[in-house]
């Protein structure tokens, strides 16, 4: 185990707790995962031991001692809230209280099992949500302790280009990956009838699911990501990925002409804090 990721909520269905129907409990998976065989297993929306900002960083803190393991956090983003509580209470109860990362899903991010009104309408995009994050861990001298991982529909190597110019760290994509395995959104996992065989455990349907062509479609998905990601980056004139900055991305605005992204979301200035003994 490399880290551990303390999930508050993600883009699909923020506020909602997933749910394994029973049909889909095998005995292996009823094995694993210590719940009864055939019976519906129900997720709750929230952490019970986790009710406040102080009950986070103290999670996050034990978690890490017990394991010696980086410890972060993966949240959608509905407002600026939660950013500026968290660097509030760390910088009151000390830089070891700090998640070691933050995974900010956009609103925009997929389940096929989420319901529809969370996954069009809740959550705010990655594109004003990743942004805010950076900006305020500039702000509150957090982001030297703090990476940053974008997730919420970066399928695309020029998506993920613009997250990194943004200030992300690194970039998640579970639907690329799914795209690469044959899935076509047929929005059934939770109901064991997946046409492509990637999300049930019905055998005659698990046949369309060819595990020896499809892990090479997948190995190409990713390494041609990398791939181009860097060739954008050298025609912007970097040496590497981790050099893109905002000033490298334009937006084209409702007039039609394009700003620069320095221009829309500047580099704050780092605010000067005094630390509560």
């Amino acid at each position: 185990m490399k880290a551990f990721e303390i999930k508050l909520s993600q883009g699909a269905k923020p506020g909602k707790g997933g749910v394994l129907p029973g049909r889909k409990v095998t005995s292996e998976i009823a094995r694993i995962r210590g719940i009864p065989q055939g019976r519906d297993s129900i997720s709750p929306n929230r952490h019970r031991d986790i009710s406040s900002m102080n009950e986070l960083v103290e999670s996050i803190a034990r978690i890490r001692d017990l394991t010696g393991r980086p410890v972060g956090v993966k949240t959608a983003i509905g407002g600026w809230r939660f950013m500026n509580e968290l660097a509030d209470t760390v910088h009151r109860r000390g830089f070891e209280f700090a998640p070691d990362f933050l995974v900010i899903d956009g609103g925009e991010g997929g389940s096929g099992a989420a319901p529809q009104a969370l996954a069009d309408h809740m959550g705010l995009s990655i594109d004003e949500a990743l942004p805010r994050v950076v900006d305020a861990l500039i702000e509150s001298g957090l982001r030297q302790r703090v990476r940053v991982v974008a997730s919420g529909k970066l399928v695309t190597s020029a998506r993920a280009a613009w997250a990194l110019a943004v200030g992300a760290d690194f970039v998640n994509t579970a639907r690329g990956f799914m795209f690469a395995l044959g899935c076509i959104q047929a929005l059934r996992c939770h109901q064991n009838t997946c046409p492509t065989g990637v999300t049930t455990h019905n055998k005659r349907l698990q046949r369309a699911l060819v595990v020896q062509e499809k892990f090479q479609r997948v190995a190409s998905y990713c390494l041609n990501m990398n791939r181009e990601i860097d060739m954008i980056a050298h025609s912007c004139g970097v040496r590497h990925a981790r050099e893109l900055r905002r000033e490298h991305v334009r937006i084209v605005q409702a007039n039609h002409q394009s700003i620069a992204l320095n221009m829309l979301y500047p580099y704050p200035e780092p605010v000067a804090r005094v630390r509560v003994a």
